[in-house]
């Protein structure tokens, strides 16, 4: 069989393909050493797409991309295929016509792709984004002054529409095809690093120097390994007397929990997300020295099989491990005159919580609690839960959460090398709740408050370290009887005062 293209997308407002740094230099560079990959070094094409202008969507670069890639197999002649290395929005570019130009076009058994790998892709979206475009054209860990597009800005906004479609197809059905196992299997890699290149923070937006990403996507928002579960209200009774309908419905019951199919995912030590010093891709040198980044890639290559590509994520999974140990989380910045500062990045997890009712509608008007232990008391929840909280502005009563995994499950002290504790233990408050709390319950039309319960314990049970977990809430929306009556008395009366009365089933 031919030797595989290699095709080099990039990321989001970019303008030059110097961006791509010496990478595709030492892949071609590695793929002429004995036992190196085996690559078409002779066939390397990278990407150029417009994202800085408003009108362009996500789905457009997917098309815009299929016609190109389709163009460079006919010139190479039939029955070729590439292997794909994508940077930053890239990731979801190429997921996107993955999706729509391959598999719901039908042509999964017989796709032109056989590795896409993916470094430090906002799979689902970036804290940043909701920054706008003067903010963000700013930052120089992205966009190095280029006023990006809103059209892929929506996109990449946490929790929007558009990307939880994406993702929960993925969830739902992609494990069906079974790509990794089809006559021409389709492998995905996500490579990600969770270093802070301080040359690059910007002081005005914290979000740059997060720990639990890379100064520009989490972890937990590149990984593939994501959930999805349901949790809904029951149904109101015919003639429950008003006390009891509120007592029963109270409890949010689970009704869906379903994993993604294990995707390969590795932590890249020492980078960040962009930079010719650390960046996970600029930073690449032609020099034959090694290179985490390189290293990781040249693993993938490798997969040629589902066997492969099973064992490849086991070992993925266990060197992830090693990597964030307790006393390898420690980042020591020593800066002159003044005292080192001290840098612990704690493994973290998103959840994604999207507010809907059982007739579609989203509730932006309730508030979400986060409780702990047996109490369901918010006020237990351990210090350093939280590291961030964000609203999609297009879609209401999405919410993203950016918790500290380590705070939750609970972590031993942290010591220097010198024995010195840099930070005490971190003692976890069981079982972790969440509670629905409406502005009003006594409207005519609304919602009651809700808790979790029966199905799922705790939501440590489904939230898992450098994962995005979606939650579904679904409420019964309360009708009451007063909204609608019927009187036989044919005189004129006055029923504004009339109470609400009773839920309508």
């Amino acid at each position: 069989m031919a030797k595989p293209l290699l095709v080099f997308v990039h990321g989001w407002s970019v303008t030059s393909t110097a961006t791509y740094g010496e990478l595709p230099a030492r892949l071609k560079s590695e793929a002429t050493r004995a036992g190196g990959p085996g690559l078409d070094v002779a066939h390397v094409h990278l990407g150029q797409y417009v994202s800085f202008r408003d009108e362009v969507t996500v789905p457009d670069i997917a098309r815009a991309f299929d016609h190109a890639i389709a163009e460079v197999l006919a010139a190479v002649g039939k029955g070729r295929r590439f292997v794909c290395i994508t940077h930053s929005t890239g990731g979801p570019v190429l997921r996107e016509w993955l999706d729509r130009h391959v598999i719901r076009a039908g042509k999964a058994d017989v796709c032109p792709m056989s590795h896409l790998i993916m470094l430090a892709p906002a799979n689902f979206g970036s804290a940043l984004a909701q920054l706008g475009k003067g903010r963000l054209g700013a930052i120089k860990a992205w966009f190095d002054g280029v006023e990006p597009g809103v059209g892929v800005l929506d996109w990449l906004e946490l929790a929007s529409p558009e990307s939880l479609a994406l993702n929960l197809r993925w969830i739902h059905d992609y494990p069906k095809l079974k790509l990794s196992r089809a006559g021409q299997p389709v492998f995905q890699f996500v490579l990600s690093g969770d270093a802070i290149d301080r040359k690059l923070y910007d002081h005005v937006n914290a979000y740059t120097g997060e720990t639990g990403g890379d100064g520009v996507v989490r972890l937990a928002a590149a990984n593939l390994n994501a959930r999805h579960v349901v949790l809904e209200q029951p149904e109101l009774r015919a003639g429950e007397a008003l006390p009891s309908a509120r007592k029963r419905l109270r409890e949010l019951r689970l009704a869906a929990n379903d994993a993604a199919e294990t995707t390969a995912f590795r932590i890249i030590p020492g980078t960040s997300h962009s930079g010719t010093d650390m960046g996970i891709m600029a930073g690449v040198r032609d020099d034959g020295r090694p290179h985490p980044t390189v290293d990781a890639i040249l693993r993938c290559l490798k997969v040629r099989n589902h066997d492969d590509y099973a064992t490849l994520c086991k070992q993925f999974e266990a060197e992830n491990a090693l990597h964030q140990e307790p006393q390898r989380r420690v980042e020591i910045e020593r800066i002159p005159v003044l005292p080192d500062r001290v840098y612990i990045h704690d493994p973290h997890a998103m959840l994604i919580v999207r507010l809907l009712d059982d007739s579609g509608a989203r509730l932006p008007d309730l508030n979400v609690l986060l409780t702990a232990g047996p109490a369901g008391d918010p006020n237990q929840l351990p210090a350093g839960f939280l590291t961030d909280r964000q609203g999609n502005r297009r879609a209401a009563g999405h919410l993203t959460f950016f918790l500290n995994h380590a705070a939750l499950a609970g972590c031993p002290e942290i010591r220097d090398d010198k024995g010195k504790v840099l930070r005490g233990e971190r003692v976890p408050r069981p079982p972790y709740g969440l509670r629905l709390q409406p502005r009003s319950e006594d409207g005519w039309v609304g919602h009651w408050a809700a808790e979790l319960g029966a199905g799922l314990e705790s939501l440590l049970d489904v939230i898992r370290p450098n994962q995005t977990t979606i939650v579904d809430i679904r409420m019964r929306r309360i009708v009451r009887e007063g909204v609608f009556r019927l009187t036989r008395s044919l005189a004129a009366r006055d029923f504004r005062k009339d109470l609400p009365g009773g839920p309508v089933p």
